[in-house]
């Protein structure tokens, strides 16, 4: 008996529908190779998010006589265009200098590729005068050298007359 002409069209499209999936099956594996959709080639890992903290350590005031006589302060440090305050202490906003000076940390904007610090300073003296220091120049550091440890910022007093240029804080600092 012989098949209707139905029936041997569909015999042919069904070895055809085998070979077109097939097909279909080896190119969409090939194309999820490259474009990495299984994640073995064309991806990156992806970059840990590392949080990095300024820590002031300690403050130190040099025995100059013409310096104004403090024995607390307040800092105000820059890192890329964001003040952070020492101390953060809700009942004081100063500090007393000395040993056993209390160290703070603050966290630093995260993605950044590099990180620029300045200090400012402020003292108060005996009779309620806050004389005001500043570092004159701008710190610089690159996130793939961190953590860095002991640094230094000599901040200057400031005046209207020349005799603004005096060392009158040293700021110690790190990066964690």
């Amino acid at each position: 008996m012989a098949d209707p002409p139905d029936a041997a069209s569909a015999t042919v499209s069904r070895s055809v529908a085998v070979w077109v999936a097939a097909i279909t099956a080896l190119g969409g594996f090939a194309t999820a190779i490259a474009t990495g959709a299984f994640g073995l080639i064309g991806k990156s890992k992806p970059t840990p998010v590392v949080q990095h903290w300024l820590r002031i350590e300690s403050v130190e005031l040099p025995k100059d006589g013409s310096l104004p006589q403090i024995d607390r302060v307040r800092l105000v440090a820059q890192v890329n265009g964001v003040s952070y305050g020492f101390p953060t202490s809700v009942y004081s906003v100063w500090a007393p200098v000395g040993p056993g000076m209390t160290a703070e940390r603050y966290p630093l904007p995260i993605g950044a590729a590099s990180y620029r610090v300045k200090f400012y300073g402020f003292g108060l003296t005996a009779d309620a005068r806050i004389p005001r220091y500043e570092y004159r120049g701008t710190a610089e550091y690159a996130v793939r050298r961190l953590p860095i440890a002991g640094e230094t910022q000599t901040l200057q007093y400031t005046t209207s007359g020349p005799a603004g240029l005096s060392a009158g804080m040293i700021v110690r600092y790190s990066i964690e």
